[in-house]
């Protein structure tokens, strides 16, 4: 079950193919918009945790406890999928925050952007944090000129 759900996550990279690529398109901005790709791996990711605590039960958490217990529980590759199942529902999202923020407001010229969304695909966290950094630094210089 969750090896084909695993198979269905693969056309949320054309989401970040539009983000990154064709940020001013239209469709992009539609799809945006309305969220479709950060929604539809959150839809996967629910079927997936909500079918394996039918099949098993809460007691897969009692291993998030340790290094260990995570180490285990996710040597089980049905897991290890759901887990990367959830990385990416993140990094959608994250991604999906960073690119209506940006559109929005205008932190960072769109080339920046499209580097900050791809460090945010292959980097998540990391690729936030740039995103943030680069934010308080446009936010105080526009507040800087502002005040001149």
């Amino acid at each position: 079950m969750i090896e084909m759900l695993y198979s269905f996550t693969g056309i949320a990279m054309l989401a970040w193919l539009l983000l990154i690529l064709l940020p001013s398109w239209k469709v992009t901005r539609m799809f945006a918009k309305a969220a479709v790709f950060p929604i539809y791996l959150m839809l996967l990711y629910s079927i997936g945790i909500i079918s394996v605590i039918i099949a098993q039960g809460f007691g897969f958490v009692s291993d998030f406890n340790s290094a260990e217990g995570v180490i285990q529980l996710l040597s089980n590759p049905s897991f290890a999928l759901l887990a990367w199942i959830h990385i990416l529902c993140f990094d959608q999202a994250v991604g999906h925050f960073v690119y209506q923020d940006n559109m929005t407001q205008r932190y960072v010229p769109m080339p920046v952007q499209s580097i900050l969304l791809f460090v945010i695909l292959m980097f998540g966290p990391f690729g936030f944090l740039c995103y943030l950094l680069a934010r308080t630094v446009s936010k105080r210089r526009r507040t800087a000129a502002y005040e001149r």
